[in-house]
């Protein structure tokens, strides 16, 4: 029963959110984007270890980034997936023009990359309130 309640609540949410094309975030909305990557398999472990090395120097000299999680798919071993949550969208322009995105990413990763995709979400959180402690 508490799970369908959760659900109407959960479609309630959604068909309440005006989703519009082209819907124009505010600069200082959080930005959000998922990255899929795809490598050769000789490759994978260089690109591994590269990522790592991201993710730990945004985590921990980028105050803007929230969330950067690297993450290896289940179904094609040679894809690996990017979350990444940043405060803002001039806190992501932080990121791609820091010293260690340009000299990481730029220089030794892409080389390596054969297949890339990223895709700009926008986060649909339920407000505090809102979220049931018990799940």
């Amino acid at each position: 029963m508490k799970q369908a309640a959760l659900f109407c609540l959960f479609l309630g949410l959604v068909f309440s959110i005006s989703i519009v094309p082209g819907y124009a975030q505010d600069v200082e909305d959080p930005y959000v984007i998922i990255v899929e990557l795809s490598f050769d398999e000789q490759n994978l472990d260089t690109a591994i270890d590269l990522l790592l090395e991201v993710q730990a120097l945004s985590l921990e000299n980028e105050e803007g980034c929230l969330i950067y999680d690297v993450l290896l798919s289940e179904d094609n071993a040679n894809t690996i997936f990017l979350y990444e949550s940043y405060e803002s969208e001039s806190a992501y322009k932080i990121h791609e023009n820091s010293t260690h995105y340009k000299s990481i990413v730029k220089n030794k990763l892409t080389p390596l990359i054969k297949k890339s995709r990223a895709t700009k979400v926008i986060p649909l959180n339920l407000p505090d309130d809102l979220v049931d402690e018990e799940l």
